[in-house]
């Protein structure tokens, strides 16, 4: 199989169930002869540890692909920003907040997470990405300077996620996407800001087609990811439904599915 890039979703997928990246994942990303690039609904910030652990030198996707850039805090440059309109995200966080009020609600710009308080969510949060929330009055804070890149949902009881979907398929006031990220999150990011998207700049910076690329990825979002490159390669810890969307499955994130298939390429 000729392979010209590789593509990686982060939770899940590239990272254990504990948030670390499986030694194997590490040592196998190390020695790769071809670019590796993250893809995932993860800021910034919150992706330097993998681009350091891994030595990542190529481009990279967060935001679900409101962002693409190369290096990490200390050298970061940014070649691409996508973020949703003041009006829009100003307009969607207070309807969320008045409508759902024990949703834990909070977004992201460029370099910081906010909140208005500490919660469940932001606990659970916290203890994936080892960062904290930065408190704010979102009715203070929110203003024509703030370039919002991500507006992130995190919910708990299943009725009530089905209830923020089922309220968002019939709320469109501006170009918004709304996309579930793993069991608990629901996050809205400019309506470009979809991982293909992302993926689509890279290969056309590279000069590449999507014939001889790899994506590695378990849930709903990494679905237009799927669709776009050569080889889908789905996690086994993935649901069913994600599946479908595989042209391979490897074994879980906690198993090193990463490692164990490219590995398996190499033999």
């Amino acid at each position: 199989m000729k392979v010209t890039h590789i593509f990686s979703d982060m939770d899940a997928t590239l990272l254990a169930s504990d948030g670390t990246i499986p030694q194997a994942n590490i040592n196998t990303i190390k020695n790769l002869t071809i670019p590796f690039s993250l893809v995932s609904a993860r800021a910034p910030m919150e992706m330097d540890f993998a681009i350091d652990q891994l030595e990542l030198d190529s481009l990279q996707v967060g935001f679900n692909g409101g962002i693409i850039y190369r290096g990490n805090r200390h050298n970061r440059e940014i070649l691409y920003t996508q973020s949703i309109d003041t009006n829009a995200a100003t307009k969607i966080i207070f309807d969320i907040h008045n409508q759902f009020p024990e949703v834990s609600l909070s977004f992201y710009d460029e370099k910081a997470w906010y909140a208005e308080k500490n919660d469940r969510g932001t606990a659970f949060e916290t203890a994936v990405t080892n960062l904290e929330p930065t408190i704010i009055n979102f009715k203070e804070f929110l203003d024509d300077s703030i370039q919002v890149f991500k507006i992130m949902l995190i919910v708990f009881d299943e009725a009530e996620m089905q209830a923020l979907v089922s309220y968002f398929d019939e709320y469109a006031p501006y170009s918004v996407v709304v996309q579930r990220s793993g069991k608990y999150h629901l996050e809205i990011t400019h309506i470009d800001a979809i991982k293909s998207n992302g993926m689509n700049y890279i290969l056309s910076k590279e000069d590449l087609t999507a014939e001889h690329t790899i994506a590695f990825g378990d849930g709903h979002n990494d679905i237009p990811m799927f669709k776009l490159v050569g080889h889908p390669v789905v996690m086994n810890n993935a649901l069913d439904e994600v599946k479908d969307y595989g042209e391979f499955i490897t074994e879980s994130n906690d198993d090193a599915g990463i490692a164990a298939f490219i590995n398996r390429l190499d033999a």
